[in-house]
C-alpha cells in the first residue's frame, strides 16, 4: 500500500477547496490511512494567511490546531538533518518552466521529504509532477 505526502497546495485544496481535487486523491484522503505533511507546509500556509491570500473564520493558530491537522489523519514530518541535506542535493532534473534549476526551498524540502520517507507526492505543481526523481500523483482534476 502506498503512503502519500501532501504538498502545500494539495493540503490547502483538501481543506478549503476539495472540489478541486481529483476523484483518486479524494478517495486516498477519504480512506482511513494517515497521509503525511512536511512541516514546511505550515510555514507556507501561514505566510499565505498573513498576506491575506487565505481567509479563515478563526485565528490562524487555532485553525491549524483544530481544523487543519486532524488527529490520526495527517502526520507531520519535521525537518531533519537527512531531509535538509537531501533538499540541497537533489538529483538533477528539477527545473522551473524557464528551464532553470528550481530553487524554491520549500519545494526542495517537500521533494526531499517524499524521497527520504519513500512517499508518493500529491501535488498540482507541474514542475514537481514532471520531476522524475520523486513519485508523484496529480492532486487536481
Amino acid at each position: 500500500m502506498a503512503s502519500y505526502l501532501l504538498d502545500t497546495c494539495a493540503w490547502i485544496d483538501a481543506l478549503l477547496a476539495p472540489e478541486k481535487l481529483s476523484p483518486k486523491v479524494r478517495k486516498i484522503l477519504g480512506n482511513s490511512e494517515p497521509v503525511f505533511l512536511s512541516t514546511i507546509s505550515l510555514l507556507e500556509f501561514t505566510r499565505k494567511e498573513a498576506r491575506g491570500q487565505i481567509k479563515l473564520n478563526m485565528p490562524c493558530r487555532d485553525w491549524l490546531e483544530q481544523v487543519a491537522l486532524p488527529a490520526g489523519k495527517i502526520t507531520l514530518i519535521p525537518l531533519s538533518p537527512r531531509i535538509t541535506v537531501e533538499a540541497t542535493r537533489l538529483p538533477a532534473g528539477l527545473f522551473n518552466p524557464q528551464g532553470k534549476e528550481h530553487k524554491d526551498p520549500a519545494d526542495q524540502i517537500i521533494v526531499a521529504t517524499a524521497r527520504c520517507n519513500n512517499l508518493t507526492l500529491l501535488t498540482s505543481d507541474k514542475v514537481l509532477l514532471t520531476y522524475s526523481k520523486v513519485r508523484s500523483l496529480a492532486s487536481r482534476k
